[in-house]
């Protein structure tokens, strides 16, 4: 028990320090001028919030390396979709090659490809979809999360089926309670409300994994 929380405590300090570092892609990619959200401070305590917890339930394991990349990489993505409804291609792809890359290695470590098997194809099956709701909104899903669903089903399809959908499941229902919270809601041009859907599946993700473990 001892040495799960000197885990825990490594990784959030761990998670502080890159959380500085990546809180410049944040002002980086952001297009507006946003003191808090731009801020070193906030990438660092969100950053090492996740990460602490993933250290926590997830443990020493070639997973946490993997969930911690994507993790880093999330914050400032779940950010500017927060602040600008976007998210950048310069930021995704990188994250999910990442994704990709790690569990490439674990899967060669451990001589086993079957998880990795499932996550390609979890990869495919959420991206498909976001991509079908996305013509079939006329907009409504973004080119941002497509991508965004492929990385979701990559990471929780390397757990099993069940995970993918516990996660968008997930996602579907913390974008209703975005929508629900008064002061949230925003309106496009045509006067529909919009949803900064990416932040909702990133922590639909990271519920997942936390839960899983």
């Amino acid at each position: 028990m001892t040495s799960s929380w000197w885990w825990t405590a490594g990784s959030a300090a761990a998670g502080l320090v890159l959380g500085a570092a990546a809180s410049a892609l944040t002002r980086r990619f952001l297009r507006g001028e946003r003191a808090l959200a731009g801020s070193w401070w906030l990438g660092a305590v969100l950053t090492a919030a996740v990460l602490g917890l993933l250290g926590w339930r997830v443990g020493v394991g070639g997973e946490l390396a993997v969930y911690g990349f994507v993790a880093v990489l999330a914050v400032p993505l779940a950010v500017i979709d927060w602040c600008e409804h976007r998210l950048p291609r310069a930021l995704i792809w990188p994250q999910l090659a990442g994704a990709l890359v790690g569990f490439a290695v674990l899967c060669w470590a451990r001589h086993d490809p079957a998880p990795g098997i499932r996550a390609l194809a979890a990869l495919a099956a959420a991206g498909v979809l976001f991509l079908v709701l996305a013509v079939a909104s006329g907009g409504g899903v973004g080119a941002g999360d497509v991508s965004a669903a492929g990385v979701v089903g990559l990471v929780t399809g390397w757990s099993g089926w069940p995970q993918v959908a516990g996660a968008l499941l997930a996602a579907s229902m913390l974008a209703l309670a975005v929508v629900a919270v008064p002061g949230t809601r925003r309106r496009d041009d045509n006067g529909a409300t919009v949803v900064p859907f990416g932040p909702c599946l990133l922590a639909g993700a990271l519920l997942v994994v936390l839960v899983g473990g």
